[in-house]
């Protein structure tokens, strides 16, 4: 036995769908290959930004991470023609009362470049931010100026967004740095839990390969899948979930934000014990909030408690009351999904739930490595026992090897 005897108890309680939603998280994290390219575009904008005769030459301050690589949520593409995003805040040397369009469309010149350049046909003008694009994934550049004398790195952003009748301008505050922070904070990593996913995700890692470098403001490690809290890796399942959700809807609908859900996860926190109980009980939490504002006649209202009232959450979501209703109909669908799997079924209707909660490929291969593993552990007669539900049966030892050790970290960004 390979779990220190102050865990096993707690360890002993987890059922089979505590061990494939373990499973499925660990393949929803990105590999190595992605950590090392999104580190490498991230340095290599910073890098341009500060080249020679950029317009921003010499005028960025900070530029730092936000968003999921901040918090460790970010999750891995959900389908080939799918990608996925760094967040970065360039904080800049400039006016603060300069006009929006003015700071985004010089942002947007100086990773554009000249023609012919490597970003030339590579970028996207966006209402808050520049997008840089690659094949598979994409770096979102929002600038930012700091308001000195404020808490952690309170700043001004720019909003500028063409219309028929010309442009709606305006400077919100933000302050993504302290939100990370206050959700780090809010979701502390459990021991008990992390030894019991460390075996999920060392299996996995040794089949994977590692990565490189780093410049600029380093970027917050990143605890391996293992070292993360219940309510992170739920928050990531939640994430792949509505990607997926949304994906079968109107392509035109705005995707509800992450940042909106990560709020409502760390609000909700450390109140169960178990992977499972810990999903179900956030997906509640936040229909019970999205169906509470709307009770109220309105539409459900978050701020960044580093910067209340100021920087609020959801200011462009959700942006109707019929928009908050689609998304609690889909929360309604997840939410009842795993009250079923809770209960138990067959493992044949497991498979193809966790297929359509979090796609094909993760939920097969958890599904099968659930499966041999049980297979190996009746053969080898272990018996850590795992309490079983329904018709999945109990899983055998989850013990981590002897020699077992954590992967190093090789990048900035973590696992």
């Amino acid at each position: 036995m390979n779990y220190p005897d102050p865990f096993l108890s707690e360890i002993a309680k987890y059922s089979p769908l505590d061990v494939l939603l373990a499973d499925i998280a660990v393949r929803i994290q990105l590999t190595p290959t992605d950590h090392a390219l999104a580190e490498g575009h991230y340095h290599a904008i910073h890098e341009w930004l500060e080249r020679d005769g950029s317009p921003l030459q010499g005028r960025i301050e900070v530029f730092y991470p936000q968003g999921g690589f901040s918090i460790g949520a970010t999750t891995a593409r959900h389908a080939d023609d799918a990608d996925f995003d760094i967040d970065v805040m360039v904080q800049l040397t400039v006016q603060a009362d300069n006009d929006p369009e003015h700071v985004l469309s010089t942002l947007h010149s100086a990773i554009k470049g000249e023609q012919g350049s490597r970003y030339w046909d590579k970028t996207d003008r966006k209402t808050r931010c520049v997008t840089v694009l690659y094949e598979g994934m994409h770096l979102d550049v929002t600038p930012a100026v700091r308001l000195w004398g404020t808490d952690d790195r309170i700043s001004q952003i720019y909003h500028s967004k063409k219309l028929p009748a010309g442009y709606e301008k305006y400077t919100p505050l933000a302050n993504p740095f302290g939100f990370a922070d206050w959700f780090n904070s809010m979701t502390p990593a459990d021991a008990a839990f992390g030894h019991f996913f460390e075996q999920q995700s060392l299996d996995y890692n040794r089949m994977l390969k590692s990565a490189m470098q780093a410049d600029a403001e380093p970027v917050p490690d990143q605890a391996p899948a293992y070292r993360k809290s219940r309510a992170v890796i739920a928050l990531q399942l939640i994430k792949r979930w509505r990607n997926l959700a949304y994906d079968a809807r109107q392509p035109t609908l705005r995707l509800p934000p992450s940042v909106v859900i990560a709020h409502s996860v760390a609000l909700n926190a450390n109140q169960t014990g178990s992977l499972a109980d810990e999903l179900r009980h956030q997906v509640a939490c936040l229909i019970v909030a999205l169906e509470d504002a709307e009770r109220r006649g309105g539409t459900y209202h978050a701020c960044n408690p580093r910067c209340d009232p100021q920087d609020v959450l959801t200011d462009r979501w959700p942006e109707d009351v019929f928009t908050q209703r689609i998304f609690i109909g889909e929360l309604r669908t997840f939410a009842a999904d795993l009250e079923r799997l809770q209960r138990g079924v067959q493992l044949s209707e497991m498979r193809k739930t966790l297929e359509r909660m979090f796609g094909e490929k993760p939920a097969n291969d958890a599904v099968r490595n659930f499966m041999n593993r049980h297979v190996a552990d009746n053969d080898a007669n272990r018996a850590v026992h795992i309490i079983s539900t329904g018709s999945v049966p109990a899983l055998g030892s989850l013990a981590a090897p002897a020699d077992a050790r954590p992967t190093p970290k090789s990048s900035p960004f973590g696992d």
